[in-house]
């Protein structure tokens, strides 16, 4: 009797469960036909606006997070107020930018009106895949969670930041900034970039900085990137500068995003090689062999940007400033029939002071309105001026005899790393001759007056 009861229970249940999802199908809207369009939607519909209930919880935590400012602390070397976050989403104009601190990671997309997300890096493992690198002296360290570094993600009013922290070597920022702009003729779909580089180390010490963006859009276009003399680029390149090319743009028929190399306050770049992601990451300035495909023996047309910057020699507790512009824009069918990223016009309007940069957290422009005349030289904090700073006082005050004294011989980057590397083993035995030290100091104080009078 009990074993009956039981029968008669559970096809119950069953009878009542198939009612109801026969319920829930008829009651579906017929006419949008949701149920069909979401099993039917393509891979590519997917990587463009992810539908997954974790990833929108995720954006939206994130973007609360964001737009919660409360009065936060300052850095003491850039002097920019921030509030600590675990995670930064923010979307202005068709810009949405993403910051990790946990991962050290950034991502950005392009959005549609009607908010389609197109992202515009890799979104491999998080975006890590895109990365900045740091050299200190002789060794690298990639400013990512595989890298060992301490990372704090960080909103401003401008914008967010990732802030890595090498105990008792570097600290570096990476500040993605929207600019606020002083004219309507140039698009404001920008992100200006500030990479800050801070010796903690007790010795002078060369920094060097490159830049690995893993671009997707050309690799799907039938041409992966493009510049400004350069209409279709389809195999590998490497530039010693972007004097003449200016900018490299990676572009489909949906997006585009463009790295701004030269013009107005941007750091002039050492190198910008465009290869496979597999040389990307092999060597500090990767090998591009012209003409060759973007094919390797690992993967099929995985082509990247890669961006050397020059040293910064840098002493205790000063700091060196990197900037560069990424612009970004949405619907270009064909590319530039509609809106296009900021370029040309973009350049010429910084040439031209139609553009300035201002935003009332940055550092450079409160500083700047207590520089003493006109075309002032701010500092951005008492104990760390920027690089370009220190340049302008070794031209305008002249060399001392020691740096007028420096041969050739001593520039050499192998030379003054290896002078760096005897004065740290010097200071790190147990006895040490202090004559000998100061000499070596005084004789490494002359090269860098000398390289930064020249502008390195």
């Amino acid at each position: 009797m009990i074993k009956s009861r039981r029968s008669l229970l559970c096809h119950a249940c069953c009878c009542v469960l198939c009612c109801t999802l026969f319920a829930a199908l008829l009651s579906a809207d017929p006419v949008s036909g949701e149920i069909a369009a979401a099993a039917a939607a393509p891979a590519a519909e997917a990587e463009e606006e992810p539908a997954a209930a974790a990833d929108e919880a995720s954006a939206e935590e994130a973007a609360e997070e964001s737009a919660a400012v409360l009065p936060g602390t300052v850095d003491e070397y850039t002097g920019w107020e921030y509030t600590p976050v675990s995670k930064y989403d923010e979307t202005r104009s068709c810009v949405r930018l993403t910051l990790n601190g946990k991962r050290g990671a950034f991502g950005l997309y392009a959005v549609s009106p009607r908010g389609k997300r197109i992202p515009l890096l890799s979104r491999y493992d998080g975006f890590s895949r895109s990365y900045f690198t740091l050299r200190v002296g002789r060794k690298d360290y990639k400013l990512k969670y595989s890298g060992g570094v301490n990372c704090q993600a960080r909103k401003t009013v401008s914008g967010g930041q990732l802030a890595y922290t090498i105990p008792k070597k570097a600290y570096f920022v990476a500040d993605f900034s929207f600019p606020e702009t002083n004219t309507t003729e140039v698009s404001n779909d920008v992100l200006r970039v500030t990479l800050y580089t801070v010796n903690l180390g007790k010795t002078p010490q060369v920094f060097s900085v490159k830049g690995i963006f893993d671009t997707i859009l050309g690799e799907t276009s039938g041409k992966h990137f493009f510049t400004d003399t350069k209409e279709v680029i389809k195999t590998q390149m490497q530039f010693p500068d972007m004097a003449e090319d200016k900018w490299v743009c990676s572009a489909d028929n949906k997006a585009a995003i463009e790295f701004l190399m030269l013009g107005g306050d941007i750091t002039k770049p050492q190198y910008v090689t465009l290869s496979t992601m597999d040389a990307l990451e092999a060597s500090w300035v990767p090998a591009a062999l012209q003409s060759k495909s973007f094919i390797s023996s690992r993967s099929y047309n995985d082509s990247g940007v890669a961006i050397n910057w020059n040293p910064l020699y840098l002493d205790p507790q000063q700091m060196g400033v990197i900037t560069f512009y990424i612009s970004i824009a949405e619907g270009v069918v064909p590319i530039y029939a509609g809106r296009k990223p900021a370029n040309k016009e973009f350049l010429d309007a910084m040439e031209s002071g139609n553009y300035t940069y201002h935003s009332s957290s940055d550092p450079a422009v409160r500083d700047a309105e207590s520089a003493a005349g006109e075309g002032g030289e701010p500092s951005v904090t008492p104990v760390a001026a920027p690089v370009d700073t220190v340049v302008h006082e070794a031209v305008s005050h002249g060399l001392s005899p020691a740096a007028q004294a420096v041969t050739e011989e001593q520039l050499d980057p192998e030379y003054i790393q290896n002078l760096i590397d005897y004065i740290e083993s010097i200071q790190s035995g147990e006895d040490i001759d202090e004559e000998e030290l100061r000499s070596l100091n005084e004789e490494l104080d002359a090269i860098f007056e000398k390289l930064r009078s020249m502008g390195n």
